[in-house]
């Protein structure tokens, strides 16, 4: 059975019974109007007898006090008789007495041609009418007595056959509002239900395709689009599983590609250097020159630092293409406060560092209350913050440069910060200042030093990310200097 067709059996039912207790109401108030109208009638007698009877005792006062020839006794009479004649008459008693009455007021009337009725007789009809009222009033007062009571019983037979009926009504709308609400509104909830468990990830969740037709085809069109929607995400996901593969193979070729790249990029020029020092000593050797020795050593040692530095170059290069996961199992409590104790008294024990100051701000070496500790790799970050001072270091003046290293908790977050009062950024090295290969020569005193390979920074923007930290450079201008931040989470 469709819904519709049962909402509109259940609208009948309710009409219907609503024309019974109409039909039931039409009837008892039929009833009651019909013994309205009995005891009406039987009123309008009642009011009759009781206009008689002044007339009567009028015309009677007359004739005791002996005025029978007054003509308002016989116009008392004749109302009385026309009165009398609106009145059905009961009995034959009735009737006789009625008769004699007439033929009084006949007499009277023409008492000219007729012999004229004594007074006496005049008495004796006037007290026979009065007996007959008198019967009379005593039945019509019976008689709306009798009304009213079948009224009252009428009425209480309607109104117990109204209320019956209504209560059944009642109860019956009752139960059908519960079925046509059962009947909607389960169907809803299991829909309901099923559209929460697919949300939630569920995509095998399917609903009973049951109850009336139209929750029923609702149901299997929803069932429909959940097996269409299962097969969609399903391909979804092998499409997302082939792409990530795609992906990772990419990104490994990618790092191949910028690891290669960058090895030809910077070791060039430290091969061009062995190969040119390499030639000396050969050509030296070749001439028999008498400093021979002493040239072969110096550009032996030449070649052996280049080759160093082009080691060094390709271990940079190796860290900043290493991916994170590995480091990880190696990850433990690392307290910043203390590799900033190490890297700074490492750092001015240098001899090319010697003239510029390191102030540090930490937790003093061998305090236990250190909240600057996080899980991390303690090689990786102790090449961090030597990368971020050196890079300090390298931009200030001697005698007077001053980096500062700053570590402190704020919540669940750890701060270290490295500044100096050096030569500063402007807003186009801010921007690319951890890109790899970026190299703009920020140091003052430095010109004899070793070139920098723009690597260092790009490394450690590396390490902090795959520690779940990051790392940012302000500065307010060039010559105003810089500060590094490195944020990380605390242990």
């Amino acid at each position: 059975m469709t819904l519709a067709r049962r909402m509109s059996i259940a609208t009948a039912e309710l009409v219907l019974s609503l024309l019974v207790i109409s039909g039931a109401a039409f009837v008892g108030v039929t009833g009651l109007s019909a013994d309205l109208d009995t005891a009406l009638a039987e009123y309008e007698k009642l009011r009759a007898v009781y206009e008689i009877g002044p007339g009567l005792s009028r015309a009677r006062a007359f004739l005791e006090a002996g005025e029978s020839g007054d003509p308002r006794i016989l116009r008392e009479l004749e109302d009385t008789l026309v009165r009398l004649s609106l009145l059905e008459v009961q009995a034959s008693g009735e009737v006789a007495e009625l008769e004699y009455f007439k033929s009084i007021v006949y007499r009277i009337e023409h008492s000219t041609s007729v012999f004229p009725p004594t007074v006496e007789e005049q008495l004796a009809a006037i007290n026979g009418i009065v007996r007959h009222l008198a019967r009379e009033g005593s039945r019509i007062n019976q008689a709306i007595s009798a009304a009213q009571e079948h009224a009252n019983d009428h009425r209480r037979f309607v109104m117990g056959l109204i209320l019956s009926v209504a209560s059944v009504v009642t109860l019956a709308a009752a139960a059908i509002i519960f079925w046509q609400y059962r009947s909607v509104m389960r169907p809803l909830h299991r829909l309901r239900q099923s559209v929460r468990n697919i949300a939630s990830g569920n995509l095998g969740d399917r609903v009973h395709e049951g109850g009336d037709r139209e929750f029923a085809e609702l149901a299997r069109d929803f069932n429909e689009m959940a097996t269409q929607l299962e097969g969609l995400y399903r391909d979804l996901e092998t499409k997302v599983a082939i792409k990530s593969k795609e992906l990772v193979l990419s990104e490994r070729l990618a790092s191949v590609g910028f690891l290669a790249a960058g090895v030809a990029h910077e070791i060039n020029n430290p091969l061009g250097i062995m190969s040119g020092y390499a030639e000396l000593p050969l050509r030296k050797f070749k001439n028999a020159a008498a400093d021979a020795p002493d040239q072969a050593k110096k550009a032996l040692q030449i070649v052996c630092d280049e080759a160093i530095r082009c080691k060094r170059i390709i271990d940079k290069l190796l860290s900043l293409v290493r991916s994170g996961p590995g480091s990880e199992e190696q990850r433990h409590p690392v307290s910043l406060a203390r590799i900033s104790h190490d890297v700074a008294e490492v750092v001015q024990g240098l001899p090319r560092y010697r003239d510029r100051k390191i102030d540090l701000r930490v937790v003093e070496a061998g305090q236990t209350d250190d909240g600057a500790v996080v899980m991390g790799n303690e090689t990786e970050l102790r090449q961090v913050l030597l990368n971020l001072v050196i890079n300090g270091l390298e931009a200030v003046d001697p005698h007077k440069g001053r980096v500062t290293i700053e570590t402190k908790r704020t919540g669940p977050r750890v701060l270290l910060t490295v500044t100096d009062n050096g030569k500063g950024m402007n807003q186009y090295t801010l921007d690319h200042i951890f890109e790899p290969f970026f190299t703009q020569k920020r140091g003052i005193g430095t010109e004899g030093s070793e070139r920098g390979t723009g690597l260092g920074l790009s490394i450690t923007h590396a390490i902090i990310e795959q520690h779940g930290g990051r790392v940012s450079a302000q500065s307010e201008g060039e010559g105003k200097g810089s500060r590094f931040t490195v944020e990380l989470p605390a242990a």
